[in-house]
């Protein structure tokens, strides 16, 4: 999915590890996104919410539009036919 100048693709297409196996292995060595965090004013906490695999509601981003809503959906929205969230 694309929307605007991001794309949104699914990495396990192409790579032979999960996202979050690539991330484990960087450990704390983000020196680069650390930086342009810090540059913009965001904490060392903050910065490390983007490191660390989260929940997001795939089924419920069905359109662009979902991208311009400016709150979170319900919790029952985070859910996933795939299994192990629910």
């Amino acid at each position: 999915m694309k929307v605007d100048q991001l794309k949104y693709i699914d990495s396990m297409q192409f790579m032979n590890t999960s996202l979050a196996s690539l991330t484990k292995n960087l450990g704390d060595n983000h020196p680069i996104t650390t930086e342009y965090f810090k540059k913009q004013g965001y904490s060392s906490e903050q910065i490390s919410l983007a490191y660390r695999k989260g929940i997001f509601p795939h089924e419920y981003i069905d359109s662009h539009d979902r991208f311009k809503e400016t709150e979170l959906p319900l919790i029952h929205e985070f859910h996933s036919v795939l299994g192990g969230i629910s």
